[in-house]
């Protein structure tokens, strides 16, 4: 699992793009984030669900708080704000602890809230696209008072000192848990051998991972393979029997099991019905596709106004 490391705009504390997904590995970092789809459709794994964000449709993700991405099978293009909350934390010293409770948000459902979101994004982005003199000053306003209607709107949950930085230990260890996986799940790896690999009791360890993933460490190592498996299937030529293989499943019956549970039909299935309409591509496929920030404006209207 990675560490991302965010390199904000020059003299603040926020950094904006258009992206569009085609997936994105499980990853953490210590900026908050907020995704606003501009397009199409995206799933957003945050560890203990999996969310369906489909257009104007807006996700809250919390410091530190582990998530994935992956397309649907439809193309999407979202707009995403990145930032540190420790921006006020001169004048809001606990900002660093608080953890929103309201992640997925809908204008149906919370339509203040959602507009918020929608208006201070548009006016971030245009402001951006502007660079006025000055622009960072009203950027940062801009983050202040979404930040200020977040803690007016949301539920939240602040952690006491002792919390916090058990927090940063256990994102550590799961980090070095999941690259173990990640590394070695085309092998049968077993909870047992990584246990050992941490030093840690077995049982400890699949109440930590399933607390931490909202899923067992087999269903994870599962889902692990069979996305491999979806990857190859629609971007190489390699038989049934060399995917299982390549992604660790014992035979083509434990492959064709766990693929039917995730997505609902056979490889063989999958493959014929999504292969035509995808392109193949090389092995180094990027997982995503980073746009100008400008692109935003087509479908926010760039207003810049409240």
């Amino acid at each position: 699992m990675e560490y991302e490391f965010v390199k904000h705009i020059a003299g603040t504390s926020l950094k904006t793009f258009v992206v569009t997904i085609n997936w994105r590995e499980l990853h953490f970092h210590s900026d908050m984030e907020i995704f606003l789809v501009l397009d199409g459709s995206v799933n957003i794994d945050d560890g203990q669900q999996r969310h369906l964000l489909k257009k104007n449709d807006i996700f809250l993700s919390n410091r530190n708080a582990v998530h994935s991405l992956r397309r649907t099978r439809e193309n999407n293009l979202l707009m995403v704000l990145q930032f540190d909350p420790n921006l006020c934390k001169e004048y809001y010293p606990r900002i660093s602890r608080i953890r929103f409770n309201k992640t997925h948000i809908l204008k149906s459902t919370s339509p203040e809230y959602w507009g918020m979101f929608r208006e201070c994004m548009d006016r971030i982005v245009s402001c951006y696209c502007k660079k006025e003199d000055g622009y960072a000053i009203e950027m940062m306003s801009l983050l202040n008072h979404m930040l200020f209607c977040m803690l007016r709107y949301d539920e939240y949950t602040v952690l006491d000192e002792k919390t916090a930085a058990a927090e940063n230990r256990n994102k550590t260890r799961l980090r070095r848990i999941i690259e173990y996986m990640r590394e070695n799940y085309m092998y049968p790896i077993t909870l047992k051998e990584i246990a050992e690999h941490e030093n840690l009791d077995m049982y400890y360890l699949s109440h930590f991972i399933k607390t931490h993933l909202g899923i067992s460490f087999q269903n994870y190592l599962n889902r692990m393979r069979v996305e491999r498996a979806e990857y190859l299937l629609l971007h190489t030529d390699l038989s049934h029997i060399d995917i299982c293989m390549e992604c660790g499943f014992s035979d083509y019956k434990y492959l064709n099991k766990t693929f039917m549970k995730e997505f609902g039909c056979t490889p063989g299935e999958y493959r014929k019905k999504y292969r035509t309409s995808t392109q193949r591509v090389d092995e180094q496929n990027e997982q995503h596709t980073v746009m100008e920030v400008s692109r935003a404006l087509e479908f926010l209207g760039g207003r810049g106004v409240l």
